[in-house]
């Protein structure tokens, strides 16, 4: 299987980039987003109708669809999409024939990064399997960065054979290595890979500025980095085998 990270900040409307990157990536991939590349950030969009909002969501997914046909991509993209009166947090999978959504379970909610209160994404009183799909044999999921955290939703994916995990983030702060290190542990116990990818880009808040820092990486199986972007916009393609996948699983027989 092709994949293609995707290390970009948040595109304008009109932006042309993401077609060009799109065109130049290797007809059957699965190209990954992170979060917040095709909406601004939550913060930047307070003052904007819901309506408008999904609006803008829906014409992007329209024309991603026609994209991805021709190109034969599969797409993994965190959108806002709702209706005029709520607004949810999902991963839109794109494959040129339809789009699946993954809506978010386990939102922020901290004082300074409160998208629980903002977004309309239901909390299950217990987490459920991400949306999975199978491409090349390898059985992929895909999960929003705060996900990362609980271990409920690992255990899940553990038990349905999960190979990759395509992770979507929108980090910043002073937290590279903590997410390095999170990610190994996740990819080692779940003897899986870890796909994360980050936005960059700039944001300023109560005077503070915000830096996604990008660094996008793929955590192996045996718990090390196999490689990883920078702090700019960049792409990453990687090819992955089956087989690479379960050699580990054989290995160290965690799942």
């Amino acid at each position: 299987m092709n994949l293609a990270i995707l290390q970009l900040p948040s595109l304008p409307l009109k932006e042309e980039k993401l077609t060009a990157y799109l065109k130049a990536i290797k007809k059957g991939s699965v190209v990954v987003m992170g979060e917040y590349v095709l909406n601004p950030f939550f913060h930047e969009i307070g003052g904007m109708s819901k309506e408008i909002i999904n609006n803008i969501t829906q014409s992007r997914l329209t024309e991603l669809t026609k994209l991805t046909k021709k190109l034969h991509l599969t797409l993994i993209a965190p959108v806002l999409c709702g209706d005029e009166k709520k607004i949810y947090k999902k991963i839109a999978i794109i494959n040129g024939e339809q789009i699946d959504f993954y809506t978010q379970q386990r939102l922020i909610a901290y004082p300074h990064w409160d998208e629980e209160a903002y977004f309309a994404n239901p909390k299950p009183k217990s987490f459920k399997l991400p949306y999975l799909f199978e491409k090349d044999g390898l059985k992929i999921a895909v999960l929003f960065g705060f996900e990362v955290h609980f271990d409920a939703i690992w255990v899940k994916m553990k038990n349905a054979g999960v190979d990759i995990v395509l992770l979507s983030t929108a980090c910043t702060f002073d937290s590279h290595q903590r997410w390095q290190d999170l990610c190994k542990v996740r990819a080692f116990c779940n003897s899986c890979m870890v796909v994360r990818v980050n936005r960059i880009g700039e944001y300023d808040y109560d005077g503070v500025q915000w830096q996604f820092y990008g660094d996008s990486f793929i955590a192996l199986p045996n718990g090390t980095i196999e490689d990883h972007l920078g702090s700019k916009e960049e792409v990453l393609c990687v090819e992955v085998e089956k087989s690479q996948i379960q050699e580990y699983v054989k290995e160290w027989k965690f799942r």
